[in-house]
């Protein structure tokens, strides 16, 4: 800021700074509805409560209650990693009524990216669940799968909740079985059952935080996890994978591991869950980073600026290992030029950027070849 006082009087010019680089918005807050073990007053119900800890979550709602999930979901939320979540109490997950007015109350918390109802295998409500993710763009559903015994039964309870269930655009995730954990309810060396999508959530969080949100979810301990309620083999794994059903699988010598990254889509463009959230991050970032722009004039000087801003913001993702590319011009194109912009737009008070990125992919298949040298011949295995 420029001293006026101390010079002569006359005009001065301060320049001030362009707008500043684009922030990545945050994707790892999670929701958590159901029934609370404590007394919450009607007036409470469907109303989020920010919590930031174990400990915040038992001063407003109380501990645990064997048969009541949302408790155990949220321990295994912050024991996976998790730092910040919205309680939203209900007065029972299965009532319809109460779950729309908890989901158009999250529509005024902008800052949600996951949303967990755990225990809630209802159909309707997990598709009301979401059509909510799909119409905010900015979070994504993950959903428990039925306590199912057969799961690859046809008209079993996990196969007819999987078939009522479909995004095109991949926002949710189906995760199954349910997961045994430590019980402090009655005594601490009993265990219980509970569904696994607040540990999933969890997970979630800490790829986000220790690698980023292009990061499978996946391949990644569950912690808190004794066992699991169903142990698959390779090839029920192979048929619920193909199902788009994300399964925890327990190999020999190893604690529980989250062990898929399919979204609820049948397409291939959002199949991955990765992919869904890491461009959902990429739109949210973008729509909050050039909020400036609003009421500019729209002139090829905003345009190369709003050029400029997107192209720095990503290439920083690009660096990140978020978009797959040796260099930024392989991974990712903006393009802002009349051709998208004509005379008519501009007269409407528009700007079109057009962008488009390459998202990297997980590995979701390693082929390993192994090749027998012998005398000079050799003998290779798929």
């Amino acid at each position: 800021m420029v001293d006026y006082e101390t010079k002569a009087p006359g005009v001065y010019i301060e320049e001030e700074p362009a707008a500043g680089p684009i922030t990545g918005v945050g994707t790892s807050t999670a929701v958590l509805i159901g029934t609370a073990v404590g007394s919450v007053p009607a007036a409470n119900l469907g109303i989020p409560v920010p919590i930031t800890s174990w400990t915040g979550y038992v001063d407003q709602f109380g501990g645990f209650k064997t048969g009541q999930p949302l408790p155990y979901a949220v321990r295994g939320f912050f024991d996976n990693g998790g730092t910040t979540a919205y309680i939203v109490p209900v007065k029972d997950i299965k009532d319809s009524a109460g779950m729309t007015a908890a989901l158009d109350s999250l529509t005024r918390v902008r800052d949600a990216s996951l949303v967990c109802a755990p225990g809630a295998v209802d159909s309707g409500i997990q598709g009301a669940i979401l059509a909510h993710c799909e119409a905010m763009a900015n979070r994504f559903a993950i959903l428990d799968g039925a306590n199912d015994t057969a799961p690859l039964k046809a008209g079993g309870p996990l196969q007819t909740q999987r078939g009522a269930l479909l995004s095109q655009g991949g926002w949710g995730g189906l995760y199954w079985p349910w997961i045994v954990v430590d019980d402090p309810a009655p005594t601490p060396s009993t265990t219980t059952l509970v569904p696994p999508s607040g540990h999933v959530a969890g997970i979630m969080a800490r790829c986000d935080a220790t690698v980023g949100v292009h990061k499978a979810p996946a391949n990644q301990v569950v912690r808190g996890a004794r066992d699991v309620s169903y142990l698959l083999n390779d090839t029920e794994q192979g048929a619920l994978n193909h199902a788009n059903i994300n399964a925890v699988r327990v190999f020999p010598g190893r604690p529980p591991l989250l062990w898929g990254a399919r979204t609820l889509t049948d397409g291939t463009a959002w199949r991955y869950v990765n992919v869904r959230r890491l461009v959902a991050f990429l739109e949210a970032s973008l729509l909050d980073g050039l909020r400036w722009a609003v009421f500019e004039p729209n002139t090829t000087g905003l345009w190369k600026s709003l050029d400029l801003t997107v192209t720095e913001f990503l290439t920083r993702v690009w660096q990140s290992g978020a978009l797959f590319g040796r260099t930024a011009k392989e991974a990712f194109y903006v393009r802002i030029d009349e051709e998208l912009n004509p005379a008519a737009l501009r007269a409407a008070g528009q700007v079109v950027i057009e962008i488009g990125v390459a998202p990297t992919r997980p590995a979701e298949f390693v082929v390993i070849r192994i090749g027998l040298w012998d005398d000079g011949s050799r003998s290779t295995e798929n």
